[in-house]
């Protein structure tokens, strides 16, 4: 899963075994070595109805209602959003790259819908 924090958003974006793993009623969560705790961030489903985000003890979870996940594995819907409280949160499918600068970086990514890239 890949995190990407600017200002008052966050994307989240996710390889084909972590929307599995969500879809299947799993949190998907990753961590980064940082001193002196490492830093921790997670996407976990919920029985709310919006994506909403806490931290608590250096813990970033954003919460994703499981209705969401249904079928999101193998249909054609690339992610979702919210702006709620002066907060953008975005989770989405993680395409191939047309030119990764490592190919295990393409490694377990979705297809890449545009007909131009190959």
């Amino acid at each position: 899963m890949k995190l990407r924090i600017q200002s008052g958003s966050i994307r989240l974006r996710l390889k084909q075994a972590e929307v599995r793993a969500l879809s299947e009623g799993g949190e998907v969560r990753e961590e980064c070595p940082t001193l002196p705790t490492a830093l921790t961030y997670a996407l976990r489903p919920s029985a709310g109805e919006n994506l909403a985000a806490s931290n608590e003890n250096g813990r970033l979870t954003v919460h994703i209602p499981s209705a969401w996940l249904t079928g999101w594995e193998t249909d054609s819907r690339v992610g979702f959003e919210s702006n709620e409280g002066g907060l953008h949160l975005l989770v989405e499918k993680d395409w191939k790259c047309t030119n990764p600068a490592d190919p295990k970086d393409n490694e377990d990514c979705f297809e890449n819908p545009d007909p131009q890239c190959t």
